[in-house]
């Protein structure tokens, strides 16, 4: 089994990796779509790349992602609306290049209830698309776990979480406040872990 991994340098992605990366080919993909973060986030992805012997497959959209943001009124963290149809364009797109069976998506289940393009809906939709393209898998492995269970599942195989990336800010340490700070720290309580002392600025 071949399989293309979207990469994000999180929690869920690198959970992903680790759990298979003993029985699956994997060929991990990380895309720059010029998210504020982006430059953290594929530190994490290409720690956890290098200390599994894998190697990281970077597609720069940088530009389309500036492209967008100088269009907006908000700059927003994200620059791209619906960025999971980008991504799995992409990754469907390279999957077909190389000759993989799978494109992995790591969506947890809060991920699947909270905006349109992780969604159940979404997700069959673009499985049946992938199926008429070719013989394409999309398989979302994670999508009925929480985000806290993930985080247990993972401490479990060793993953070293101080070394993922979940700030939408994109500043070196983690800033504490933002959505996705916040819901990390939840997740992390709500799993019984500790983070490290001093892991947030704030």
């Amino acid at each position: 089994m071949s399989d293309v991994i979207l990469l994000s340098g999180g929690i869920e992605s690198c959970t992903l990796l680790h759990k298979l990366h003993t029985s699956h080919e994997l060929h991990p993909l990380f895309i720059d779509y010029g998210q504020r973060a982006g430059k953290q986030e594929y530190r994490a992805a290409l720690h956890h790349c290098k200390l599994l012997g894998l190697t990281l497959k970077k597609l720069d959209m940088a530009q389309t992602g500036h492209d967008f943001r100088a269009g907006q009124s908000k700059k927003l963290h994200v620059p791209l609306p619906h960025r999971n149809l980008v991504a799995l364009s992409l990754g469907l797109s390279y999957a077909t290049q190389i000759g993989a069976n799978r494109l992995l998506l790591a969506l947890n289940r809060e991920d699947t209830q909270s905006y349109p393009s992780a969604s159940e809906t979404f997700i069959a939709k673009f499985r049946a698309m992938a199926e008429v393209l070719g013989d394409i898998e999309l398989a979302v492995p994670l999508c009925a776990d929480t985000k806290a269970q993930i985080i247990q599942q993972g401490h479990l195989l060793g993953v070293d979480y101080s070394q993922t990336y979940s700030c939408l800010l994109g500043h070196a340490q983690h800033c504490g406040h933002c959505p996705q700070c916040l819901h990390r720290r939840e997740a992390f309580r709500q799993a019984e872990i500790q983070e490290p002392n001093g892991f947030y600025r704030a």
